[in-house]
């Protein structure tokens, strides 16, 4: 009966969800980096305006690493990024592929609940296209959206602390990273 009754409840423990320690079932890697987040904190905390900014100019990107290869280059306009009184980072972003074809967002990264929210689109004659409804969503590292994570922790949220100004921003990106990115313990994405 007690060896019964131990079965029962190892597989009743296994079956428990695993919460912030729990692997990604996408890519099976320990998100480590959710651990000491607080990811309610912010939730009710009202988000001031989001300005849309004039289309991005060629002279204004800055090139950075988004840490895994790919065939596409990954860039911030300079002078889109702003640092808001709510702990907001809103910049714009721009992924070029092969040939002509870019893909360009205006977007925001709350950095207290490592969050992430689309505001707009860009369109080839410069304008915008504001998405319906926007809202803020878990930012994940090994996704498709792993430019943002990179964003996050490298750049605009080093140590899980937001950058105090855009022009700090401007510095990291240039940079390559931002020195207390460097220092930081790190997320490693391949769970070495």
């Amino acid at each position: 009966m007690t060896g019964r009754l131990l079965g029962v409840t190892a597989a009743a423990l296994l079956a428990l969800p695993l919460g912030a320690h729990a692997q990604s079932p996408s890519t099976g890697v320990r998100d480590r980096a959710a651990d000491a987040i607080d990811f309610d904190s912010d939730k009710d905390k009202p988000e001031s305006d989001a300005v849309l900014p004039p289309a991005p100019k060629p002279e204004n990107l800055i090139k950075y690493d988004p840490g895994r290869p790919g065939s596409m280059s990954f860039y911030v306009d300079a002078a889109s990024i702003s640092v808001s009184p709510d702990g907001i980072v809103r910049f714009t972003s721009v992924a070029k592929g092969d040939g002509a074809s870019q893909n360009v967002a205006f977007e925001g990264i709350r950095c207290a609940t490592r969050e992430k929210k689309t505001y707009a689109y860009g369109k080839a004659d410069g304008s915008w296209s504001p998405v319906r409804d926007p809202q803020w969503s878990p930012l994940r590292t090994l996704t498709v959206e792993g430019y943002r994570f990179t964003l996050y922790q490298d750049y605009f949220c080093p140590a899980r602390a937001i950058i105090g100004s855009a022009e700090e921003g401007v510095s990291a990106l240039k940079r390559g990273g931002h020195p207390r990115a460097a220092d930081a313990t790190r997320v490693d994405p391949f769970n070495r």
